[in-house]
């Protein structure tokens, strides 16, 4: 599993952000997980509204048995085209472009709106209107500044330096801030081990660049050039002196930090990052920090359990705290506080940010989008504000009603299909059972919203606002250590398309805004809604109970429930779809890895035969009708195969087969020949170039 983030780098096996449907971006408030999300923009070709499985995108002249992949979307791959520029097009990122335009007019709606003060749509529409009052800003200067500039001015000693080290363990803002300016982060959370209680899961921060890699590859040198100078520019732009020395130390400082960070093969086990430390251990297994002044400023003085990610990151920047001079430490901290809020800083500054972090490092190119800026930064602020509006008008009750019968369907098949797994050992069976019991699978949005009349939001104000907001949820975040261990705190904001499967504890989510059209439509066909949203669903909810998911147990605590003896039969039944997608080769010199795309073919296939079980148990013993010239079981794996089209540039092929974990989409959707009802639904027969012999077909679920 990776992680995905553009700053930090923080993995967990404990917690899953998954597109559902598939994807790519991070929620910095998410802080410590391993992700993989649906979001990504792309030029918006039209999006089917109530049918999953379309007919007229149907190529009648392929045979299914022939190339299903094409049958099922062969009218749309003739007419659609890859946008200029752009190296993929496909379902998912029209989804995501479709939901982004929604969101962006439903918080300029209500900034457009003088709504009563302390209500959502106040709240929403004045952040973003602040966000925006540029003029505003540009007034203000660095006046915002002044309170913290000065506190760091203050710092006189190592025991005053850690205590304003303290203030920033936590309060980043999505879509504006990055904690780069945190030496370590803190997620609040169950224990590994401890299923009762939430504990401060501390991990490695304080890098200005993407990753420890930017700052000690000989390679990258270039690069620490650049960052050096935007460094010594953000500084000079705040009418500091000395800048090109100032720059250089800071960078010194930070390569210090980056060589004290775990590295990245760490993330993929999980037991590297449960390290128990007691409130005693920091000062002897740390030394050189004041913990006790850090904890304080922290909030975390009466905290007595944590758990520490990298101790190697806890150790080393502690020593640096000791061994680095005062004045370097705190032209780090200026430097990253003014990054930290460039956004809502004067123009020149929040330029010479954005030409960093957008041209430089993500070769970005055109003028910055501010309103998508705005948009990112309120949904941060006010996620599940923003959250209620969209619900309100995409996802109402009767919505999210239709979503969990669906997932009741799924988790009824799952119970059903258990106790028959040839490779699962009688005792394995009864405690997956007990995992599938305890499985809180919550779709749509909270029940329970985020209380934001506490939050004050000034039009006119956008440091402020974002400033109250870190500090709002730095609060909440802390006082989760005083409540019952709880997964209802939902970890991703309903408008995002997206899901989360959370090991840790044991709950999965699925947002309003991935359970759309094509993906799911509530008044659409529930053959089609089963066959996509209700596989992907099924997908996702696999990883609870494989390789990803068997060190966990019912309560999310570490501890393998796998025998040997299931582990080596699931591998024999998995070395059988290994080979079949081994024999996919779409360029003479390059076919698809088996291995490398084992655990999400996997998957896809529990995923598929699990909702097929669904959709059955859907039809409550009823015939299925006839709807386009097809029946509820073609329009069920239609959908399956309609769910991975996409146009793609031939390097990006060779690119994904050569390095992602998931497999072309064409492959993807020809897992439909390992699943007997789908021979009977399109009359596939030996000589077809899909079938396979039933008794070669690959059945791990």
């Amino acid at each position: 599993m990776q992680l995905r983030y553009e700053r930090n780098n923080r993995m967990n096996q404990s917690l899953r952000l998954s597109s559902v449907l598939q994807g790519g971006n991070l929620l910095p408030r998410l802080q410590l997980l391993t992700i993989v999300t649906l979001l990504g923009l792309a030029t918006l070709a039209a999006l089917p509204s109530s049918q999953v499985a379309n007919p007229q995108d149907i190529d009648r002249s392929v045979k299914p048995g022939q190339d299903f992949y094409r049958f099922a979307n062969g009218g749309w791959l003739k007419t659609t085209a890859l946008p200029a520029g752009q190296g993929s097009l496909d379902i998912r990122f029209m989804l995501a472009e479709k939901n982004s335009q929604r969101v962006r007019e439903l918080i300029q709606n209500a900034a457009a709106t003088r709504s009563s003060a302390g209500t959502i749509v106040q709240k929403v529409g004045d952040c973003y209107a602040s966000f925006m009052d540029q003029n505003a800003i540009e007034a203000r200067g660095l006046t915002p500044l002044a309170e913290s500039l000065g506190k760091i001015a203050a710092i006189t000693d190592k025991t005053s330096l850690s205590a304003y080290l303290g203030t920033t363990l936590g309060g980043e803002i999505e879509g504006l801030t990055s904690n780069s300016d945190h030496i370590f982060g803190v997620w609040i959370n169950q224990g590994f081990e401890d299923a009762s209680h939430n504990l401060p899961h501390i991990w490695q921060g304080g890098l200005g660049m993407p990753n420890r890699d930017g700052y000690i590859e000989p390679a990258k040198s270039e690069l620490r050039s650049q960052y050096q100078t935007h460094i010594a520019r953000v500084l000079k732009f705040a009418g500091f002196t000395n800048t090109e020395n100032r720059a250089q130390a800071i960078l010194s400082l930070e390569i210090r930090i980056a060589q004290t960070f775990a590295p990245d093969s760490d993330a993929a086990d999980v037991s590297k990052q449960n390290n128990s430390w007691k409130r005693a251990d920091f000062d002897v297994k740390a030394p050189g920090l004041d913990w006790k002044q850090y904890f304080r400023s922290a909030g975390l003085s009466e905290q007595e359990n944590f758990i520490v990610w990298q101790p190697s990151a806890v150790t080393g920047v502690s020593a640096l705290v000791r061994s680095e001079t005062i004045d370097a430490w705190k032209d780090y901290l200026r430097f990253h506080q003014l990054e930290h809020y460039a956004n809502v800083l004067p123009r020149e500054l929040a330029a010479e940010h954005l030409a960093f972090y957008g041209t430089i490092l993500s070769k970005e190119q055109g003028t910055p989008d501010r309103g998508k800026e705005a948009v990112a930064a309120t949904n941060g602020a006010l996620g599940q504000a923003v959250g209620q509006l969209y619900t309100q008008r995409y996802f109402p009750p009767e919505s999210k009603a239709k979503a969990q019968a669906m997932v009741g369907d799924l988790i009824t098949a799952y119970r059903a299909r258990i106790p028959n797994l040839a490779w699962m050992s009688p005792e394995t069976k009864q405690k997956a059972l007990a995992k599938l019991t305890a499985l809180q699978v919550i779709v749509g949005y909270p029940d329970a919203w985020i209380d934001y009349s506490s939050l004050e939001i000034v039009r006119g104000d956008a440091f402020g606002n974002i400033q109250r907001a870190e500090s709002f949820y730095r609060r909440r975040d802390l006082s989760r250590l005083k409540q019952p261990v709880t997964p209802i705190d939902w970890p991703i904001n309903p408008q995002q398309p997206g899901g989360v499967i959370m090991f840790s504890p044991n709950a999965e989510f699925f947002t309003a805004g991935i359970l759309q059209p094509p993906y799911f439509d509530p008044h659409g066909d529930s053959a089609s809604n089963y066959g996509s949203a209700g596989a992907a669903m099924a997908h996702e909810i696999s990883h609870s109970f494989d390789e990803l998911g068997n060190i966990y147990d019912a309560q999310g605590r570490l501890g393998d429930w796998w025998t040997a003896d299931d582990r080596a039969k699931y591998h024999e039944a998995a070395s059988k779809l290994a080979a079949q997608f081994d024999g996919y080769c779409p360029f003479a010199d390059l076919c698809v890895n088996g291995k490398q795309v084992l655990n999400e073919n996997i998957a896809d296939l529990t995923g598929l035969v699990v909702a097929h079980d669904a959709y059955i148990l859907s039809l409550k013993g009823k015939a299925d009708g006839v709807t386009g010239g097809l029946n509820g079981e073609q329009r069920f794996f239609l959908a399956f195969a309609q769910r991975w089209r996409k146009l793609q540039s031939k390097a990006g092929l060779r690119r994904q087969i050569q390095t992602d974990s998931h497999s072309p989409g064409g492959y993807r959707s020809d897992t439909v020949r390992n699943v007997d009802s789908w021979y009977d639904a399109f009359k596939v027969a030996p000589g077809d170039k899909l079938y396979v012999k039933s008794a070669d077909r690959v059945r791990i679920w």
